[in-house]
Parts: structure tokens; C-alpha cells; sequence
């Protein structure tokens, strides 16, 4: 990789670093990718990320970050539910609540439900886009996608997400209820010593061990 990060491309990427340390333990959050390219383990391991994602060229990453972007991941269906549940009073919710037989949906309603009027606005962009990110780091493995792309992409992703949201708390809260709401999981409980099961553990331990990256909201 020619080009320099500089301290705000760097900070450009921080916006990725929760989603990419869940999802490679010993990444780089420094290097441009996160994964070093002269490793054959971290190399085969992109590859085995991009294919999970369904990303086997230039053309299906492109597809993917519009869908991030325009929404059409996650933040239209928490959306759809969100504004059917704003209709409901706590009772309506509660009986359609104990129809459902399914944990993971029953977990994807509570989550709906809960944050059906916060997250009105910001609905859950910020996984979305912090996914954007993640996914064009794992581009840059394969030569998906060129750095001067990336550096003009992140540019444009960064100001929509320093505009949305006011902190990187906040930011980062939106990531976790995002990766809550799509995977059905059970709310996490913060009051434990994180672990590495959860991207909220994921979350306490970034901060811990990089918390100096996530003071100031550089607009």
C-alpha cells in the first residue's frame, strides 16, 4: 500500500474498528485493510470473510456497500417494524409479543419495540455503514477496490455518520443494537468483565485497550 494514513484517514477507519476486531481478532486497526497481506493465514481468512459475505468480485462488493448504504441491509425492516409498533399501545404489543414462538424474533421485537421512538431518526445506520467500511477493508485483501476509491468513499461515509450521530458512544451503541437486532440475540449485559462472545464484550475491550482513539468526534 503507497498511500499514507494520515491521523484523519486513521480516524476515518476507526469507524470500522469494532465490526473489523469482531471479526478478526488479531487485526491491524493501523494498516489499511486490518489484516496483514503478507500473512498467508490473515490473507486466507479475508477470503473466507468476503465468500461469507457473498463478495467474490469488484461488482458484488459495489452491490453490497448500496445496500448498506441505501438502508436496505437492516435499517428499512427495523424501520418497518419500528413505525407498525409506534401505532401499538404496550398491551397490543404484549399479545402479538407472546405469539411468537421463535427466540431470536421474540429478541428482534424487543429490540424493535424498545428503540421504536429513539432510533426514529438515526435508525440503525450506524452498523450499516460501519459495515460499509468493514466491507471495503476486506476489498482492499483482494484488490476489490482501490485506495483512492476508498479514500473517497470513506470520506463521504464519515461526514454521514459525524452528522447522525454526536459521539463515538453514541455511534457505537447504534453498531451493537444493529448487530443485536440481526442476529436475535439477547440484550447484553454490561455489568460482567466483557468477554469476546458479544460485540458489546468486543466493545468494552476496544475502549480498554484503544480507548484514546475514541475520545474526540472529529467532524
Amino acid at each position: 500500500m503507497t498511500q499514507d494514513i494520515t491521523p484523519t484517514i486513521q480516524d476515518q477507519l476507526n469507524l470500522s474498528a469494532l465490526i473489523l476486531r469482531s471479526n478478526h481478532k488479531n487485526a491491524e486497526l493501523t494498516s489499511w485493510s486490518g489484516f496483514n497481506l503478507e500473512d498467508e493465514i490473515h490473507v486466507k481468512h479475508a477470503k473466507r470473510l468476503l465468500k461469507l459475505y457473498g463478495i467474490k468480485s469488484g461488482l458484488h462488493l459495489r452491490n453490497s456497500l448500496q445496500r448498506y448504504e441505501n438502508g436496505s441491509m437492516v435499517s428499512n425492516s427495523f424501520e418497518k417494524l419500528a413505525a407498525k409498533f409506534r401505532s401499538l399501545t404496550t398491551q397490543d404489543f404484549e399479545a402479538e409479543y407472546n405469539k411468537l414462538e421463535n427466540p431470536s424474533t421474540k429478541n428482534i421485537y424487543k429490540r424493535a419495540w424498545k428503540y421504536r421512538f429513539s432510533l426514529q431518526k438515526e435508525k440503525l445506520i450506524g452498523y450499516e455503514l460501519a459495515y460499509y467500511i468493514f466491507l471495503m477493508r476486506l476489498g482492499i485483501v483482494l484488490d476489490f477496490i482501490t485506495l483512492d476509491e476508498v479514500i473517497l468513499r470513506l470520506e463521504d461515509v464519515n461526514t454521514r455518520i459525524k452528522s447522525t450521530f454526536s459521539s463515538w458512544g453514541e455511534f457505537h451503541q447504534n453498531v451493537c443494537i444493529g448487530d443485536e437486532f440481526v442476529s436475535g440475540a439477547k440484550e447484553q449485559d454490561n455489568s460482567r468483565f466483557p468477554g469476546i462472545e458479544t460485540l458489546w464484550e468486543h466493545y468494552q475491550r476496544l475502549y480498554i485497550q484503544n480507548g484514546e482513539w475514541f475520545k474526540e468526534w472529529k467532524l
